[in-house]
């Protein structure tokens, strides 16, 4: 696990290495300036004024015998970055009432970090959190309505005693602004290994 997170920071690291290399060497038409605009390390000026929210798409509990697909959100406000992602039961929207009942678990993390501007466009992103995962059994009896605009039903999942595993989570990610009011992200860490695109409200209303 810590191999995999040192590798992620290597590649990271050797990215942005890279495009500030290339960044700093562009010149102008005339032969002369070096062009230094787009180079931006620790500008934290260009975290202002940014709101964005967005969905997380990954897997949950990464290196657990739990690790699935999961789904969540996320918030960055002026750099300050917070997600969520979580893989629910498997077994919990089956489509047909059944007296079986499924052995099943659940993953989540919840991450917090800043994003540390690289490029105009790029920025980089460590973070901390909490992870749990959990296993228990799905009864493929029970009908529970979901209520919304379209309502669904659920089955229950009922958590086995003493099956709670508590992790503390780092990790690191990057960030890429396409334009000004849509950014693409991806997160790796110790429990779990996502992405997300997001939308910046504040630059969508005044652009």
């Amino acid at each position: 696990m810590l191999k995999v997170v040192k590798v992620t920071y290597t590649l990271l690291a050797a990215g942005m290495i890279l495009l500030g290399t290339a960044s700093a060497k562009a010149q102008t038409a005339d032969g002369g300036a070096i062009i230094e605009k787009e180079f931006h390390l620790f500008d934290f000026t260009l975290n202002a004024k940014r709101l964005e929210g967005g969905i997380t798409l990954g897997q949950a509990g990464a290196f657990t015998e739990y690790a699935r697909f999961g789904m969540g959100a996320y918030v960055l406000f002026n750099g300050f970055y917070l997600d969520f992602i979580k893989a629910d039961p498997q077994h919990k929207y089956e489509g047909h009432i059944t007296d079986t009942k499924w052995d099943d678990n659940v993953a989540f993390c919840i991450s917090t970090g800043y994003q540390i501007p690289i490029l105009n466009w790029l920025r980089i992103m460590p973070v901390l959190g909490y992870a749990q995962t959990n296993y228990g059994v799905t009864d493929g009896s029970s009908v529970n309505i979901e209520s919304g605009e379209s309502a669904s039903w659920y089955h229950d999942y009922k958590v086995t005693p003493g099956s709670r595993t508590h992790y503390f989570t780092f990790g690191g990610g990057i960030s890429i602004q396409p334009c000004k009011w849509f950014s693409i992200h991806a997160v790796a860490s110790s429990r779990a290994i996502y992405g997300g695109i997001g939308i910046d409200i504040i630059s969508l209303a005044t652009r």
